[in-house]
């Protein structure tokens, strides 16, 4: 198997990691988990509450994790309201996920992040409504862009993330008692929470390690603590990142002599 003997250290939330653990260890990977963050719904759904209430007077629904349309659509159903707005997403991942609640995405970006998005949108939006349910903290470049061009972009806060203390705990000890081949990140959030965790150890730890990440976004995280990405997809879905891995880790074929 291609990632046999090869040990690969993943920092999602416990909560989403199954999928990313199984699909390296299928390859032979060792696979050591220390979730950098938790995922927490909201305290106070008010605002969301009245988002849904209007659903209908918007134009749009936009998502851009599978976090915001779990949260959102199960508060969505508990109001027993019918979602019949078109959706875009910024992912195929966050658009499967909204099959699992009987709706199609609209328009999926064959470039997985918000200037991807905002490129199958006109640049004149006036008169149209827009909600995003979204994380607490999150890039601004959707809404700012689409206010810009005219829309009346609602933005509400589904979900949090927070440093998992517990799921970190023993980072510092695994990265000094474990050979550890691959380090993988999946999100900002799971990078600044290791960078507060090492502290000045950052760059001494982590920095021998080759580091994988699973898009452009996550790799902009690594790169602002002073670390550098050397595995990234094409695309930023789990199996690409694995595959991605996976290269990473396979020897070039031997040269045959034959043109």
């Amino acid at each position: 198997m291609a990632l046999q003997g090869k040990t690969i250290l993943i920092t999602r939330a416990a909560s989403q990691s199954g999928d990313l653990r199984a699909a390296l260890e299928a390859l032979g990977a060792r696979v050591l988990e220390c979730p950098a963050i938790e995922i927490l719904p909201v305290s106070n759904w008010a605002e969301v509450d009245r988002a849904i209430a209007g659903l209908s007077s918007y134009q749009w629904l936009i998502f851009t994790s599978t976090n915001a349309v779990e949260y959102f659509m199960q508060r969505v159903q508990a109001k027993d309201i019918m979602c019949e707005v078109p959706v875009a997403t910024v992912g195929a991942s966050t658009a499967r996920k909204l099959q699992e609640w009987n709706l199609t995405a609209s328009r999926v970006p064959d470039t997985f992040r918000a200037e991807g998005l905002l490129e199958m949108f006109p640049a004149d939006l006036q008169d149209v409504r827009i909600l995003i349910p979204r994380a607490e903290t999150a890039r601004e470049i959707l809404p700012d862009e689409l206010r810009r061009r005219g829309a009346t972009v609602d933005v509400v806060t589904v979900y949090r993330t927070v440093k998992s203390e517990a799921g970190l705990s023993d980072l510092r000890q695994t990265l000094t008692s474990q050979a550890i081949d691959a380090v993988v990140f999946t999100s900002p959030s799971a990078v600044r929470s290791v960078s507060e965790t090492l502290g000045d150890e950052l760059a001494a730890l982590i920095s021998p390690i080759p580091i994988a990440v699973i898009g452009p976004i996550a790799r902009e995280a690594v790169e602002s603590v002073g670390l550098r990405a050397t595995i990234q997809p094409g695309k930023a879905t789990v199996q690409a990142l694995v595959d991605a891995i996976q290269r990473h880790f396979t020897p070039p074929a031997m040269d045959s002599g034959q043109e």
